[in-house]
C-alpha cells in the first residue's frame, strides 16, 4: 500500500527486516512491548496524528464554550465556617466536547489491538472503518464517562469540604473514590472489548467489572505508568521552555497511541485467556458439529481429588458474551441436572 503526503515521511518499506524464525521462542512481555513499539513506531505516530485532529477540534469547542457565557453559572454550597463555590459552567459546560472524542477511540483501540497481538493493521483505513461500525458503542460509553465526571466530582468535593467539620463524611468520599478507580479500571477494557466481541454494552460493562477485579495486578501497573507519565509531564511543563516543547512534541507526535498501545499490550494476556481462546473453542466445536464430526472422548486428567489442574480450569469462564465464575456455572449445572 503506497504512503502519500506527510506520513510518508516516517515509513521506509525500501529496507528490508530482519525477519523473524519460525523456530524462535517467545521472548518476555516486557522485551516484545519494547520490539513492539520499536517496529511500529512510524505507525504510531501516523495514529497519533489522526488521532489529534478530533482532539483539536474537541479542544477548540472548549475554548469557544469558555468564552460563549459572558457570566458563569455558579454554584454556593455552605459548609460550616465558610462557603464552597464552584464555577458549574467551567466544570461540567466546557469539558462536554470530550465527549465527540469518544467514537475516535475505536480507530485508535482497534490499531493498536492489532499491533499488540503482532497483526497487521492499514492505519487509516482500520481507523476509519472501526469507527463507522462501532460509533454509537463508543458515544454511549462517552455520555456514561461524563454523567459519572459530574456524579463523583460533584459528590467528591461536597463530601471532602464537609469532612473538615465532621468525619463520618469521610466514609461517602471514600465510596465515592472507590467508584471512580473502578471505573478507570474498566475502561481500560471496555474499548478493546466493543471492537473485538459483538456485545450488548452491559453484557461489555459487566465484564470490565469483573476484569478491573480479575486483572487487579495489571489494572494497578497501567494507572502507574500512565500517573508517572503525567507528573512528568506537569514537571516538564513547568520547570524551563526545553522541557515544555519537548512534552508538547510527545504529546503531538506518541502519546495518544502511546496510552492505547500500552494498554491494550498489558491486558491482551487477560482477553486472550477469558474471552478470545473460549471463543474460538465454541467456534471450532459448532463447526464440527455442523462438519458431523463427532471427537473420540478425552483422556480423564483428573487427580486423585478428581480435580483438574489451575491451568485447564481458570476461575473465569466465557459463555454466551460473558464471563461467568467456573464455580456458578457448575452450580448451575447441577441445579439443571435435579430438575430436568
Amino acid at each position: 500500500m503506497a504512503n502519500f503526503g506527510f506520513f510518508s515521511m516516517f515509513t521506509n518499506y525500501s529496507r528490508p527486516g530482519p525477519g523473524v524464525r519460525k523456530d524462535e521462542p517467545k521472548k518476555p512481555p516486557y522485551i516484545r512491548y519494547f520490539q513492539l513499539m520499536g517496529r511500529k513506531y512510524s505507525k504510531l505516530i501516523q495514529l497519533n496524528l489522526l488521532f489529534l485532529v478530533p482532539v483539536l477540534v474537541s479542544l477548540v469547542l472548549m475554548v469557544l464554550l469558555f468564552f460563549a457565557a459572558p457570566v458563569h453559572y455558579v454554584l454556593e454550597v455552605k459548609v460550616q465556617g465558610y462557603s464552597l463555590v464552584l464555577d458549574l459552567w467551567n466544570m461540567y459546560v466546557v469539558p462536554l466536547p470530550l465527549v465527540l472524542i469518544s467514537p475516535f477511540v475505536a480507530g485508535i483501540t482497534y490499531v493498536t489491538r492489532n499491533f499488540a497481538r503482532e497483526e497487521h493493521a492499514f492505519i487509516f483505513s482500520d481507523f476509519k472503518d472501526a469507527i463507522k461500525e462501532n460509533w454509537k458503542a463508543f458515544l454511549v460509553n462517552g455520555f456514561i464517562l461524563y454523567a459519572a465526571y459530574i456524579l463523583l466530582s460533584f459528590s467528591m468535593l461536597y463530601y471532602y469540604n464537609q469532612s473538615v467539620t465532621n468525619w463520618f463524611f469521610i466514609i461517602p468520599f471514600s465510596l465515592c473514590f472507590l467508584v471512580a478507580i473502578i471505573l478507570l479500571f474498566c475502561q481500560y477494557y471496555i474499548p478493546v472489548m466493543l471492537v473485538t466481541f459483538d456485545l450488548s454494552l452491559k453484557q461489555v460493562y459487566r465484564n470490565a467489572l469483573i476484569f478491573s477485579i480479575a486483572g487487579l495486578g495489571r489494572n494497578l501497573l497501567l494507572t502507574a505508568i500512565f500517573v508517572t507519565m503525567v507528573v512528568v509531564m506537569f514537571i516538564a511543563v513547568s520547570y524551563m521552555v526545553l522541557t515544555l516543547l519537548i512534552a508538547l512534541v510527545f504529546v503531538l507526535l506518541f502519546m495518544f497511541s502511546f496510552i492505547s498501545y500500552t494498554t491494550n499490550f498489558i491486558i491482551q494476556s487477560l482477553i486472550e485467556k477469558y474471552l478470545l481462546q473460549p471463543f474460538y473453542r465454541q467456534q471450532e466445536e459448532e463447526a464440527k458439529k455442523k462438519a458431523g464430526i463427532v471427537e473420540e472422548p478425552k483422556e480423564d486428567r483428573t487427580d486423585k481429588a478428581g480435580e483438574m489442574d489451575e491451568e485447564e480450569a481458570p476461575e473465569y469462564v466465557y459463555v454466551n458474551g460473558r464471563l461467568r465464575k467456573r464455580s456458578e456455572l457448575e452450580e448451575d449445572q447441577l441445579f439443571e441436572d435435579k430438575h430436568y
